[in-house]
């Protein structure tokens, strides 16, 4: 019988990365191939009640649709951001414009709302390595501490050799849980992780491999603020 190693493992980042990018190709596909269904179905109800057909069946049939199409279309845009946040494609991508729709798609239809300028204040800062990535995470990361909904803001400055970019959480409670800000910190230990803190463990490990300084300062008690330098 073989014997577990009795020291910790360590996983290289890009093992992490491309394992998001696999988890998040092999489910975009079963839920596109959702979403084209639904658009067939609906095409389907438009052609009977062109021709009079209707009734309880049919709307009930509508009802589900709606059901259906809200949870695919808000698995589809979580996708998307995973896909950046976490997976390779993230780390090379050149240009905000992407990642901004994806966070907006991220956001709709729930308590937290995005504002994000298509300039912030410009795009030299998106040339940096890694930059895209880093803000998605930063923006999930202040979407979490609004536990009750609020503002996301984002603001960049600089360029690819040297910038700043700050996302602004504003509402309430807008705080960062202890648990959360060590894992971020990268001082709470792996056995200490749990499904709620990986997330800011990994942003944290992620924002380093790419030479990122982040800090977090709780503003207020309605607002908290990610700064990430390089």
């Amino acid at each position: 019988m073989t014997e577990s190693p009795s020291h910790p493992v360590s996983v290289d980042i890009r093992v992490l990365e491309l394992l998001a990018s696999k988890l998040c190709h092999d489910l975009v596909s079963p839920v596109g191939a959702i979403r084209n269904g639904l658009e067939l179905i609906e095409e389907m109800q438009e052609d009977e009640e062109g021709g009079g057909a209707g009734g309880f069946a049919g709307g009930f049939l509508g009802e589900a649709v709606k059901l259906i199409d809200h949870s695919s279309g808000q698995a589809d845009r979580r996708l998307r951001v995973f896909r950046l946040a976490y997976g390779v494609a993230g780390r090379d991508q050149k240009g905000f414009g992407d990642a901004r729709n994806a966070a907006a798609g991220y956001v709709e239809g729930g308590r937290t709302r995005l504002d994000w300028p298509e300039r912030v204040p410009h795009d030299m800062t998106a040339q940096r390595r890694g930059v895209v990535k880093l803000v998605l995470n930063l923006i999930l990361l202040a979407d979490e501490a609004l536990t009750h909904g609020g503002l996301v803001s984002v603001a960049a400055d600089g360029d690819e050799t040297a910038g700043r970019i700050a996302v602004t959480a504003a509402g309430r409670p807008g705080t960062l849980n202890a648990d959360a800000a060590a894992a971020l910190a990268g001082t709470a230990t792996p056995e200490a992780l749990t499904p709620r803190t990986v997330h800011a463990y990994l942003a944290g490990r992620l924002a380093e491999s790419d030479g990122f300084r982040i800090a977090v300062a709780t503003e207020s008690s309605e607002r908290l603020v990610f700064t990430a330098e390089w």
